[in-house]
């Protein structure tokens, strides 16, 4: 943090003391009193869901009077007690009375719990179910009780709970009606529309049998130092006296109230930092007095860091601060021309190892060349009769080392006269595609793989430059991989930059050669000229890019060209 900031918040800090004392009283009593307003609203919330469950269980019992006193359950118990009925057909009206009463259970049962019929499970009829004749049992005609009841579902027979009632049929007291309401999925949604929070409806044992609604956005960070409640919740038992046969579990949101806390108090602190700006005010002006030789003095030193050492500080400043300007000021310009001095020595040190390695490359050919000459003067003083012959080999041998120092000479001039880059936008994509379009595959016995990114950001380059560096790292590539392997082209973007790699899986470069690889005149070829790479070295440099290789040996190289992207 700087020091006009520090004298800053200084000010304001003392402007803001006096009142931010106050916000701890105020926000306490309101969390207080948001805090019983939601255990109001819980209470509200399960009130709601237990008339809920009551108001599904006297459904429940309604439906089974109905069905006690309907003359199509009369008329099938007299046929049942006349042996009038088939099981197959007695079964096959379950169903249909269930459904035209919109209920989840249905059934007609002997007291002793033998099904007649059955429209959740019709498959029961003629044999005994254990919960319908534990409901029959356990509590008196027309109550609503809840039971789990097996029912058919798509993954097989399970019990789940209901909201049953049962009633004897009129004038059959041998047959009892039962009617029943899943306490399911429409419970659930039901009570989370009631209530405005989340309703999981479970068994005894725990498995979770519907859920609704949502718990809400739990209360910030602010809202929690502030003293707003945790989301809370309640679980109801069915029944509510001893064992369970299932639980609903609410839970209300409590995001609400945290967001009105969080807008009271950051409505104080508005007011606050009102209080505070004209603190402020005063002491940024104060501070920016202070403190503006400073910043003029860290700003030139930052542009000496990045390369500006020519960089002065032009600023008025009395006392140690002015004499500490102007020895800042002399210590930049001695190092303008120190370094000027060091740049020169540089290249005329770099120039010198480029014409040593130059006059390397053309001693070589030349000795070939002497021999040659001595050998066809010998044979020729001699008149010696293979001297068609070995003047043939003799000239075959001097063309092939003068093209080599032609191709020495040419390279030179194309790495001493590289012209400057004229710099245009150019695609990513487009770029690439002009690249790959040379190469529709690769030579005999190689693939060539393409792994590009849509919609590659745009380059400031020249394109015939970059796809010359381009075309020489794939032309190795292939070299490297020899008759047969693999060579892939990836391109993709980054945040700053477009990265373009050419990676083979040929024999890969030894440790102690990659740190001369775009060094002039080194080389790992029989026939190469060693400026390949020094050339693409220099065109990406002068792009404000960079070329990076990473090999390991016997696994394959990965050369890789980054350029800035253009800032949108």
């Amino acid at each position: 943090m700087s020091l006009r900031t520090r004298l800053t918040l200084l000010f304001a800090l003392f402007a803001a003391l006096p009142m931010a004392a106050a916000m701890v009283p105020l926000s306490r009593a309101l969390s207080e009193a948001l805090a019983q307003e939601y255990a109001a609203r819980l209470e509200q919330a399960t009130q709601a869901v237990e008339g809920e469950v009551r108001r599904l269980g006297a459904e429940a019992a309604a439906a089974a009077r109905e069905l006690a006193r309907s003359p199509e359950a009369g008329e099938l118990a007299r046929e049942w007690s006349d042996g009038l009925l088939e099981p197959a057909d007695a079964s096959a009206r379950g169903p249909d009375w269930m459904a035209a009463r919109g209920l989840d259970a249905l059934a007609l049962v002997e007291p002793r719990g033998r099904v007649v019929t059955s429209g959740h499970l019709p498959g029961r009829a003629g044999d005994v179910d254990p919960g319908l004749r534990d409901l029959l049992s356990s509590g008196p005609a027309g109550r609503p009780a809840t039971r789990l009841l097996a029912v058919a579902t798509p993954a097989g027979v399970e019990d789940l709970p209901f909201a049953t009632a049962w009633e004897p049929l009129a004038g059959r007291p041998g047959l009892r009606a039962v009617a029943g309401v899943a306490l399911g999925s429409r419970l659930a949604e039901r009570a989370a529309a009631l209530t405005g929070g989340e309703v999981a409806v479970r068994l005894g044992s725990g498995r979770e049998v519907a859920v609704a609604g949502s718990r809400g956005d739990a209360p910030g960070r602010l809202a929690r130092l502030l003293g707003a409640p945790p989301p809370q919740g309640r679980t109801l038992r069915l029944p509510a006296q001893g064992e369970p046969v299932a639980v609903i579990e609410l839970a209300l949101p409590s995001g609400g109230l945290g967001r009105a806390l969080s807008t009271a108090a950051l409505a104080f602190l508005a007011a606050l930092l009102g209080g505070v700006l004209a603190a402020s005010l005063v002491g940024h002006l104060v501070a920016r007095r202070i403190t503006r030789p400073l910043d003029a003095l860290r700003a030139g030193a930052a542009a000496v860091g990045q390369g500006e050492l020519s960089a002065r500080v032009e600023v008025p400043a009395s006392g140690e601060v002015g004499e500490l300007v102007a020895g800042f000021n002399a210590m930049t310009g001695e190092l303008a021309r120190v370094t000027a001095r060091a740049a020169a020595a540089e290249r005329v040190a770099a120039w010198r190892e480029v014409a040593r390695r130059l006059a390397h490359e053309v001693k070589n050919p030349l000795t070939p060349v002497a021999m040659s000459v001595e050998t066809l003067r010998e044979a020729w003083t001699r008149r010696s009769p293979e001297f068609p012959a070995i003047f043939d080999e003799g000239t075959r041998a001097i063309g092939e080392e003068v093209r080599r120092l032609t191709r020495i000479v040419d390279e030179f001039g194309r790495f001493a006269r590289l012209p400057q880059p004229e710099l245009r936008p150019v695609g990513g994509g487009d770029l690439l595609s002009a690249f790959l379009a040379l190469y529709p595959e690769g030579p005999p016995g190689i693939e060539l793989r393409r792994e590009v990114e849509p919609a590659l950001p745009a380059v400031q380059v020249d394109p015939d430059q970059i796809l010359q560096v381009l075309h020489n790292l794939l032309r190795n590539a292939f070299e490297a991989v020899g008759r047969r392997g693999t060579v892939s082209v990836r391109a993709r973007a980054t945040p700053a930059e477009l990265w373009v790699e050419v990676a083979d899986d040929g024999p890969g470069i030894a440790p102690a050669d990659r740190a001369h690889l775009f060094e002039p005149y080194f080389t790992t070829k029989e026939a190469g000229t060693g400026l390949g790479l020094a050339i693409s070295e220099r065109i990406v440099r002068e792009h404000a890019g960079r070329i990076e290789v990473e090999s390991e040996p016997g696994k394959g190289t990965t050369f890789r060209v980054r350029l800035p992207r253009i800032e949108q």
